[in-house]
């Protein structure tokens, strides 16, 4: 019962973020301020009230149009909105690296949810735009600073090893790495392959993830790009030299990386070459 309990407080506490979410994905990109003006229609521009504003119902109940002009509302709404809800439940039960060792963890989910958030907004935001803010990647940094430093101070004293270490080792390795594949693969190819947005990307995910778990997750995001390019290519959905966001395979790398754990995954690997 419990368990049912908490799974539900996920899943409204996510929808709810998930809202949020929304309106940083629309907002950033136009240059528009996260936190005012309050929501209203793209289309229309009236601001929508509270009762309009209720995370899927208010879909639901006005069939995905917009109570003032009757335009129809983005299924990209109540999409991420599920979306986010699902994972806040899946990221609730992670295992992440960088918690094996503590043993204060009221918080766990804070962390868990803030960098499942800012990849959301990442990835939805390189689809449309290819484009990644810097605001984000900012974001992304001092937040992940904060966990490892709040792993750090709370860590079981038998781990000698510093967390925090490891994080900042991890993040500065990552960009350098990821900016000598980028300018290499500008020379091969002639021209941009990879952009300067993803190496900030994978540096701010090597500070959340350790030198390991970022190196797992930059392997695994080119695992999940090459079977989507595979089919994507026999569906014809897209063709050969078009440009394919990278950010969204970088987080799914890295928050499977994040989910499952570093030990987890490397185990799994091992015992597939066997």
């Amino acid at each position: 019962m419990l368990l049912t309990i908490n799974i539900f407080q996920s899943f409204l506490i996510g929808i709810c973020i998930g809202s949020f979410l929304n309106v940083v994905i629309y907002r950033l990109p136009v240059g528009l301020s996260i936190i005012k003006p309050r929501s209203f229609c793209p289309k229309c521009k009236n601001k929508i009230p509270w009762s309009s504003n209720i995370p899927l119902l208010s879909f639901l109940f006005q069939k995905g149009k917009c109570s003032f002009c009757n335009s129809k509302i983005s299924f990209q709404y109540p999409l991420i909105e599920i979306i986010t809800g699902v994972l806040f439940i899946i990221f609730s039960f992670s295992s992440s690296y960088f918690y094996s060792f503590t043993l204060f963890v009221p918080f766990e989910n804070l962390f868990n949810w803030t960098f499942l958030s800012i990849l959301i907004v990442i990835s939805f935001i390189d689809i449309e735009h290819f484009w990644i803010p810097q605001s984000l990647i900012n974001f992304g940094y001092v937040t992940g600073l904060i966990n490892l430093l709040f792993v750090e101070f709370f860590k079981n004293e038998l781990f000698n090893e510093s967390i925090l270490l490891k994080g900042i080792s991890g993040s500065i390795g990552a960009y350098i790495i990821f900016e000598f594949l980028r300018f290499a693969s500008k020379l091969y190819f002639k021209k941009e392959a990879l952009g300067k947005g993803d190496s900030k990307l994978v540096s701010m995910l090597g500070l959340w993830l350790g030198p390991v778990g970022v190196v797992l997750g930059i392997g695994i995001a080119y695992v999940i790009a090459a079977i989507f390019l595979l089919f994507a290519f026999k569906a014809k959905k897209i063709k050969k030299g078009s440009i394919i966001p990278f950010a969204p395979f970088l987080s799914c790398g890295g928050l499977l990386v994040w989910l499952f754990g570093n030990y987890s995954l490397v185990n799994l690997i091992y015992s597939l070459q066997l």
